[in-house]
């Protein structure tokens, strides 16, 4: 599958968002709506590089697994070991062997859902969202394509799942909606669709979602709002988000130079992403409720921390454990099609 920078950019738009939303800076108050950004972005891509494999002889299953497993695990269990050694001195109401292990384990999307965690590391929920599809979706795509129609089934699935988020929000309300993967699963389902039929979107249309989502990021519909304030935005903006963001990922996908997305600047910070999602959040959770200092004091800290840790990561840990995995390929023990 060819390298696309601009999606690093979306990355980098994505992240930028989240860290703005969580530091509380002012016209960010959809900005946690970049975490569905990058769920779509995370079905486009794993579908793609999944149907390339049933192409080419079948899913190599456990090499996918494996796979996944070496690029995001390190930099998790780094930041996993640095929060047990701190959360004594700074988080000490902290339970911190039990989020250790619902963040270890993929789980903390369920934690957070039903309040059994602390949110000093609760960020990793989305974590857990996506583990699951990657852990599943292997399995079930090679059913997908025996279908007559895959795309109308996952269209349907994608109706199904935001239906299903719209009915856990306003029946037990937007907490268990919000970080549970089964209320999440929809923007990943759209951006498999993505991969599986190329959409031909014109920059008009680009345009239009990219303002959408702008609009949405920008706008005060947040969570921590009324009660009919928060059932919109886990259920009218998550879906109006999925929906831009689709489109502008199928634009993207035609048009792989796009200036801006494109740039090295915007990339890089993509390919940071993973990294600075993971170390911005403790220090804030530090910094914004601990010692209750404005945004404009959080924000810089955040960026010099995040962006630090993120970069030490990718060079010193992600980087060499890519070079080593390409040196060994892995085997075709487990081959699905």
């Amino acid at each position: 599958m060819p390298y696309n920078p601009a999606l690093d950019g979306v990355r980098a738009l994505a992240i930028l968002a989240v860290l703005a939303f969580h530091c509380g800076v002012p016209l960010s108050g959809g900005g946690y709506l970049g975490v569905d950004v990058f769920f779509v972005l995370s079905g486009y891509l794993i579908t793609s590089l999944l149907l390339a494999e049933h192409q080419i002889g079948g899913i190599q299953v456990c090499s996918f697994y494996i796979r996944r497993a070496l690029r995001l695990y390190p930099t998790l269990l780094i930041l996993i070991a640095t929060y047990l050694l701190a959360a004594p001195t700074l988080w000490p109401a902290n339970q911190r062997w039990l989020n250790a292990a619902f963040a270890s384990f993929y789980v903390m999307d369920y934690a957070m859902a039903f309040r059994y965690a602390s949110k000093t590391i609760g960020h990793t929920w989305s974590l857990g969202v996506e583990e699951k599809f990657y852990l599943l979706w292997p399995l079930v795509l090679p059913l997908v394509l025996r279908a007559r129609r895959p795309v109308a089934w996952l269209l349907l699935a994608f109706a199904c799942l935001s239906a299903w988020r719209c009915f856990v929000t306003m029946s037990w309300g937007w907490v268990q909606a919000y970080f549970s993967f089964d209320t999440r699963m929809s923007g990943i389902v759209l951006g498999a669709i993505a991969a599986f039929v190329p959409q031909r979107v014109s920059g008009r249309v680009a345009l239009i979602a990219g303002a959408a989502l702008a609009i949405c990021i920008t706008s005060s519909f947040m969570p921590s709002l009324p009660a009919h304030l928060a059932v919109e935005a886990v259920t009218l903006e998550v879906t109006l988000a999925e929906l831009s963001a689709f489109l502008i990922i199928c634009y993207l996908a035609q048009h792989r130079h796009c200036p801006l997305l494109a740039s090295p600047a915007m990339v890089y910070i993509g390919r940071l992403s993973y990294g600075i999602y993971l170390w911005h959040f403790p220090l804030i959770v530090l910094l914004r409720d601990s010692y209750s200092l404005p945004w404009w004091i959080v924000l810089p800290a955040a960026v010099v921390f995040s962006f630090a840790m993120a970069a030490i990561c990718l060079h010193m840990v992600d980087i060499p454990i890519k070079r080593w995995r390409m040196e060994r390929p892995l085997g075709r023990s487990v081959i699905v099609t």
